[in-house]
């Protein structure tokens, strides 16, 4: 994770604030068993999970400082997501998907309900909460239109969720009921 980061930071600094946009996809692997927190982090917390979590979350805020730095972090989309729940399996070093049932490999709320947080000031509303589900595939559609960017030529299941996104008070899912 740690490498990661700084690879980002790097690429951060090597290319924001210049006049063509940037677009940084940082995919850790991170927390996922088996679990791989750097030396700075490993054996310092009450878990191993928790010292992934430590070093991930380090990671995160290199990268916030390198935006910060390169003073692009006020018209910069920030997105924190995972891509399942945790792999209950591995016991307590692997997450917990707290209220929900079950985690990583089922089609419960535990397996599929996963974290996601939005940053871009002056498009989203900080502080901003919904309970409306979204998935990853509504990202492509919803942030194409954002910045007028065509879609595939072929068909995708993603759905623009921007009224969701924005804090529209009244929007709703728009895969409600699709299919039925």
């Amino acid at each position: 994770t740690s490498s990661q980061g700084l690879r980002s930071v790097r690429f951060i600094r090597d290319n924001a604030g210049k006049a063509k946009p940037f677009f940084l996809y940082l995919a850790t692997s991170m927390p996922h068993v088996p679990l791989g927190a750097s030396v700075d982090f490993k054996g310092k917390h009450a878990t191993p999970y928790a010292d992934t979590l430590a070093d991930l979350d380090r990671a995160v805020g290199a990268v916030m400082g390198a935006l910060r730095a390169k003073n692009v972090a006020h018209n910069t989309l920030v997105i924190f997501t995972s891509d399942n729940g945790p792999w209950l399996s591995y016991g307590d070093h692997a997450g917990s998907s707290g209220p929900h049932r079950e985690g990583k490999g089922t089609a419960w709320e535990g397996g599929t309900r996963v974290p996601c947080l939005m940053r871009w000031p002056g498009q989203l509303p900080a502080g901003a909460v919904s309970d409306q589900y979204i998935m990853t595939i509504d990202l492509l559609p919803t942030l194409a239109r954002r910045i007028s960017a065509d879609l595939p030529k072929l068909k995708i299941d993603g759905l623009d969720v921007w009224p969701i996104l924005s804090g529209q008070s009244s929007a709703r899912n728009p895969h409600e009921g699709y299919g039925n």
